[in-house]
């Protein structure tokens, strides 16, 4: 017996941009008329296993009876024809409560929350990430907005935007970043023809700024790595020094092993590796304070939460009355501002951290005082 539906693969080639290709339904009429009909995306290597759960099973037989029954009652195979099957009435002229919903085959009162859920379960993302995404999750159950696709307008973007101003919690860039990870996944749904339109396309909203990075300066680290601590906040102590001395974050130190993720050059060791965050290749050195630390544990760094972590280096920085925060994340930001002030060339520092654009790494660069101070000199020297 012909086959009228057959599941196809990344038809369009995403998967070479995105590496997620969209699973479709291809529905074969006469005079080789095709309709395609999304129902999924994967993976190459998760398609075929994703085209066979239940729900793609049943439409495409589903589907495969509605034409064998169309050819039974001798009706002209048309996709006008198979609509009307499919959704019950002429839908070029007749929108009925139910069809209102519909869109290239997918209902519009599907939950958007919980489409964001299941597509985050296998992106495999960070926790981190995987945590800021649920929040923004929970903020869309407590406002009540943007609960399904047919939610998704320009007009309830800007709603729900006012709604995170009202709440007087968050600044400008925090709520910036509740929109840009919305609308990673109403990108997807646009792409993959779940929905008419993506919303963001057609609003504007306000970025912010960010506050101005305040990393560590070399005295200060200095400060840190010899001051007399109990065997707490020494430990403490230590993993913030190994961060600034190397560039790792948090998630990369936990996932660091000596043995398999170094190499020697010369007298020093640099660390090869992907950043956990974004997959992003790192070549980063080992300066001695780092090394030192792990020398001194063995080369098996005593890992604590990220949480316990920050908590333990406020109280550090109350104990030095260091007048900058000190986290986990300004250890980072202190190494690459550390190599910069040593003329490292710019592209080394980007690699080093794993930036994956260099534009990135001059956030540093515009900060830094030193070069400042040096270039005022030069001026002053040579002005008569």
């Amino acid at each position: 017996m012909k086959k009228f539906v057959k599941v196809v693969f990344d038809r369009k080639g995403s998967v070479a941009k995105t590496g997620y290709g969209k699973i479709e339904l291809c529905i074969y009429f006469q005079a080789g008329e095709r309709k395609y009909e999304t129902v999924g995306t994967a993976t190459p290597d998760e398609w075929e296993v994703a085209a066979q759960v239940k729900n793609v099973v049943a439409k495409i037989k589903h589907y495969e009876q509605i034409i064998n029954a169309m050819l039974v009652l001798g009706e002209d195979l048309t996709i006008d024809n198979f609509n009307r099957h499919v959704y019950g009435a002429e839908v070029k002229d007749v929108e009925t409560s139910d069809n209102k919903y519909m869109f290239m085959g997918h209902d519009q009162r599907q939950s958007f929350p919980d489409f964001i859920m299941e597509y985050l379960e296998k992106e495999g993302l960070s926790e981190g990430t995987s945590r800021h995404v649920k929040v923004v999750v929970e903020s869309l159950k407590k406002s009540h907005m943007l609960l399904t696709f047919y939610d998704l307008t320009p007009a309830n973007i800007i709603k729900y935007d006012d709604y995170l101003h009202a709440q007087n919690d968050k600044t400008l860039v925090t709520i910036w970043g509740y929109h840009k990870r919305l609308k990673k996944y109403t990108r997807i749904l646009w792409r993959d023809q779940m929905i008419p339109n993506n919303p963001y396309d057609h609003v504007q909203l306000k970025r912010g700024k960010n506050k101005e990075r305040r990393p560590l300066n070399e005295d200060e680290l200095i400060k840190i790595r010899n001051a007399k601590l109990s065997d707490k906040l020494a430990r403490v102590r230590d993993l913030f020094i190994f961060m600034a001395y190397t560039g790792l974050s948090y998630v990369d130190m936990c996932s660091f092993d000596f043995m398999t993720m170094t190499e020697k050059k010369g007298k020093v060791f640099y660390i090869d590796g992907a950043r956990v965050k974004t997959g992003s290749k790192f070549f980063t050195p080992i300066l001695p304070p780092a090394q030192a630390v792990l020398k001194k544990y063995n080369y098996q760094l005593p890992i604590i939460s990220n949480q316990k972590l920050n908590d333990y280096l406020h109280v550090i920085q109350e104990k030095l009355d260091i007048n900058k925060p000190i986290t986990c994340h300004v250890a980072r930001h202190s190494f690459a501002t550390l190599l910069l002030t040593y003329d490292f060339p710019i592209d080394k520092v980007a690699r080093a951290l794993g930036h994956m654009d260099i534009k990135t790494t001059q956030i540093y660069a515009k900060i830094l005082k030193k070069p400042m101070f040096q270039h005022t000199e030069q001026i002053v020297s040579a002005i008569r």
